[in-house]
């Protein structure tokens, strides 16, 4: 099993771990928004995310 790496965006919040250098990995969200990667365990976040602009 591949281990995941702890990640972190560039205001220093975490964000969901990721597979290091090499692995792959899809997600399609089941309504199709796409924000800013929110990890369940901080859902206290989601009341100020951000849609990205232009996404379709």
């Amino acid at each position: 099993m591949i281990e995941l790496v702890e990640v972190t965006d560039e205001r220093g919040l975490a964000i969901s771990p990721t597979l290091p250098e090499g692995g792959k990995n899809f997600l399609i969200d089941i309504d199709g928004t796409v924000c800013e990667d929110i990890p369940n365990e901080e859902s206290e976040r989601m009341a100020t995310a951000e849609v990205f602009p232009d996404v379709v």
